[in-house]
C-alpha cells in the first residue's frame, strides 16, 4: 500500500519514503510522480469542494444571450452571476435591518454618483476616441445607479 501523498510537504519525500531500501527504476518514477500528482489533485478538490459549494444552472439559448449581452469587458458569466447574488444576498440582509436602509441607501448612491461622475471625468481627459468596452462600463454604471434609485 502506498502513503498518502498529502501527508508530505514535497513530492520528494513522497518517492525517498515510497522508494525507501529499494533502487527504483525510471519507469516506477514515472508511475510513482504520476500516482503523486493524481492524488494530490485529487485531494486539493475534494478540499475545495468542502469549503465552496458549487451550484449549476441551466440556460436556454435566448437567456444565454441575454446574459451575455449583460456581461461586462471580459467578464466571464460565473463571475457576473456570483456578483448579482452576492448582491441580491446583501441587499436581502439590508431589509432586514430596517433602521439603517434609508441611511445606507442614500449612501450607495452617493458613491455610485460619484463613482459614475469620476469615470465620465477619467473619459473626458483622455481626449480620444471612446471604445465599445468603455460604453458598456459607463451603462453599468448608469444601470446599478438606476437600481439604487429604483429601490428607494
Amino acid at each position: 500500500m502506498q502513503p498518502e501523498p498529502w501527508t508530505y510537504t514535497t513530492l520528494h519525500d513522497y518517492l525517498d519514503d515510497l522508494f525507501r531500501n529499494k533502487k527504483p527504476d525510471t519507469e516506477e518514477i514515472i508511475q510513482a510522480k504520476k500516482s503523486y500528482w493524481r492524488s494530490y489533485n485529487k485531494r486539493l478538490k475534494q478540499l475545495q469542494r468542502k469549503k465552496h459549494k458549487e451550484v449549476t444552472i441551466a440556460l436556454n439559448k435566448d437567456k444565454m444571450q441575454l446574459l451575455s449581452r449583460k456581461l461586462e469587458y471580459q467578464q466571464s458569466v460565473s463571475d457576473y452571476i456570483k456578483k448579482l447574488v452576492v448582491v441580491h444576498l446583501d441587499n436581502n440582509l439590508a431589509t432586514l435591518n430596517p433602521q439603517n436602509n434609508q441611511k445606507k441607501d442614500l449612501t450607495q448612491i452617493e458613491q455610485q454618483l460619484f463613482t459614475l461622475i469620476d469615470y465620465l471625468e477619467s473619459l473626458i481627459y483622455q481626449r480620444r476616441f471612446v471604445d465599445k468596452g468603455q460604453i458598456i462600463k459607463l451603462e453599468l454604471y448608469i444601470q446599478q445607479l438606476q437600481h439604487l434609485l429604483e429601490k428607494m
